[in-house]
């Protein structure tokens, strides 16, 4: 299997990881951060934004197996998901004035970590494209 092979099962399978606990455990998700979520519509709304995301990302990703240019943008857009939340979660890091190591500080690597894997799985499909 390619590096950009390897990069995007890799970001496919945190990505799917991430909605599986959510989606089978969703009180898990805020009791990371010290929060709760004890009531139905609470439980929903996890399950539909920390797991109906990420599985959809998942799927996108194993989807994007070959190195067409609508590929490439599967693997760009994703991993310009991934930076986004990197950006808004060191800007509330900022704000709280506050970086603990987990889990935000958890959280902030993996997201920089798939933003950065999947830049590099791109370029590695332009790249066998242009030459």
């Amino acid at each position: 299997m390619t590096l950009r092979g390897h990069l995007r099962r890799s970001a496919a399978g945190a990505c799917a990881d991430i909605g599986v606990v959510a989606a089978l455990a969703p009180a898990r998700v805020p009791a990371l951060f010290g929060g709760a979520a004890g009531t139905p519509d609470a439980r929903t709304e996890v399950r539909a934004v920390h797991a109906g995301i990420p599985l959809a990302l998942a799927a996108s990703l194993t989807a994007a197996s070959g190195s067409t240019p609508g590929d490439d943008a599967v693997l760009r857009t994703v991993g310009a998901a991934g930076a986004g939340m990197a950006v808004a979660r060191s800007a509330g890091c900022v704000a709280e004035r506050r970086l603990t190591a987990r889990p935000s500080g958890a959280f902030l690597a993996l997201e920089a970590a798939l933003a950065v894997a999947l830049r590099a799985a791109a370029q590695a499909g332009g790249s066998r494209r242009t030459g």
